[in-house]
């Protein structure tokens, strides 16, 4: 199986058709509809259905597609390790994830990578509005909610569980125990589990987990928080505790530079490292 016939097979895959992927490859729209049908004879499946309006992906393009990504992570990582061998990383990656995850468990992680590589630059954004890869605000960003659209190189690197705590179990004896939580102007999950258990929004709104955090250590109320966040408070028996996925996303696997594939991956493997904290029950 040829390499540049797979380039060329995930190019119409994440375009829809021959002409973008032919611009993106250098290559014209010829030579990619013969590369498509070459790699379809040589595997004995058709990859995609043609339409006049593009190229959809069959069943078999699916699950093909889910293996190109890999193997093209696999290539990627051996071209930047080895760029990496041989000469210095340098240069800005920005991040953008959520600010208690970043604090709790990336940027103490990280040691490793930048005492490595003295010339990289982390630029790190928190907060809970997104960030678009897209858009060029960021070039790797951890999200909880998987993106429907792009080129993008999107990966699940761990599960992420709340749970509903109080300082105390008295909390819970009130007729009606106070919540902590999100605005509206906030569309997240634990959110919404807030509404669905209780039959209300919440009483204090707060727009960062860490200023829940506090307000529920207060005794102010009770509201939902990450397991990780949990430590020396009460956690309060509910029939059933959320569980995010976690999501790492950066640009198309054949475009992220090297210093950003360095990144991506080390923040994988943090996350992999905690995965047992991120989700106690896993």
């Amino acid at each position: 199986m040829d390499w540049e016939d797979l380039r060329c097979f995930m190019a119409v895959a994440r375009g829809g058709g021959l002409s973008g992927a032919a611009r993106n490859l250098g290559i014209s729209p010829q030579t990619a509809g013969r590369r498509i049908a070459e790699l379809e004879t040589s595997l004995g499946v058709p990859l995609f259905v043609r339409h006049p309006s593009g190229y959809r992906l069959t069943d078999d393009g699916l699950a093909m597609l889910d293996d190109a990504e890999k193997v093209a992570e696999t290539m990627c990582r051996l071209r930047d390790n080895a760029a990496a061998r041989g000469g210095d990383v340098a240069g800005v990656v920005r991040l953008a994830a959520p600010e208690t995850l970043t604090t709790n468990l990336i940027l103490p992680a990280m040691c490793p990578l930048l005492d490595s590589y003295p010339a990289l630059t982390l630029d790190v954004v928190t907060g809970v509005d997104t960030i678009g890869i897209a858009r060029g605000e960021a070039d790797i960003a951890l999200r909880l909610v998987r993106p429907d659209k792009g080129a993008l190189t999107v990966r699940e690197v761990g599960l992420m569980a709340h749970a509903l705590y109080a300082a105390s179990p008295s909390v819970m004896d009130r007729d009606y125990p106070r919540l902590i939580g999100w605005s509206s102007a906030y569309d997240l999950p634990a959110r919404h589990w807030l509404r669905r258990h209780f039959g209300r929004d919440p009483d204090i709104l707060v727009n960062s987990l860490a200023g829940q955090r506090a307000a529920i250590e207060a005794g102010m109320g009770v509201g939902m928080l990450p397991c990780f966040l949990g430590h020396g408070l009460i956690e309060i028996d509910t029939p059933m505790r959320p569980v995010e996925p976690l999501w790492l996303i950066a640009h198309a696997t054949d475009t992220i530079s090297t210093r950003t594939r360095l990144v991506y991956d080390e923040v994988a493997s943090i996350l992999a490292t905690n995965a047992a904290i991120l989700n106690p029950d896993g």
